[in-house]
């Protein structure tokens, strides 16, 4: 026998939006008869139980600035991460085994990549 799909009440509560898995438990605990919105427990889930009020409305998971916040700061650290990995290059310099002729390329590379980082930085929230 299939499990009957599972449902999460939401109900605007103030300035907070509360949630339950039981009618009778809003009614009994928040005094809220009837939900402002029902979702299923798996939407629930893939929201990452994250909902809220947003101008008024019921909001569920994270906004699109948020998102791209989230993507901005791993493309951040995959970045940090290139320019520690080809840091080597300023040492060779600096000890004159190496001139910055030998690593234009990946010092053209570097310079993109510090570039990058600052503009996805005024992406973090």
């Amino acid at each position: 026998m299939k499990d009957a799909t599972k449902n999460v009440y939401l109900a605007i509560k103030g300035d907070v939006v509360i949630h339950h898995t039981d009618l009778s438990a809003m009614k009994t605990m928040d005094g809220i008869s009837v939900p402002d919105m029902t979702i299923t427990e798996e939407e629930f889930e893939a929201a990452g139980g994250l909902v809220r009020l947003i101008d008024g409305k019921i909001f569920l998971g994270k906004t699109d600035v948020e998102k791209a916040s989230e993507e901005a700061i791993e493309k951040i650290r995959a970045l940090k991460m290139q320019l520690a990995e080809t840091d080597y290059i300023a040492s060779k310099i600096a000890e004159g085994s190496a001139t910055t002729k030998d690593y234009a390329e990946k010092i053209a590379e570097r310079q993109e990549w510090r570039a990058e980082i600052n503009r996805l930085e005024k992406l973090v929230i």
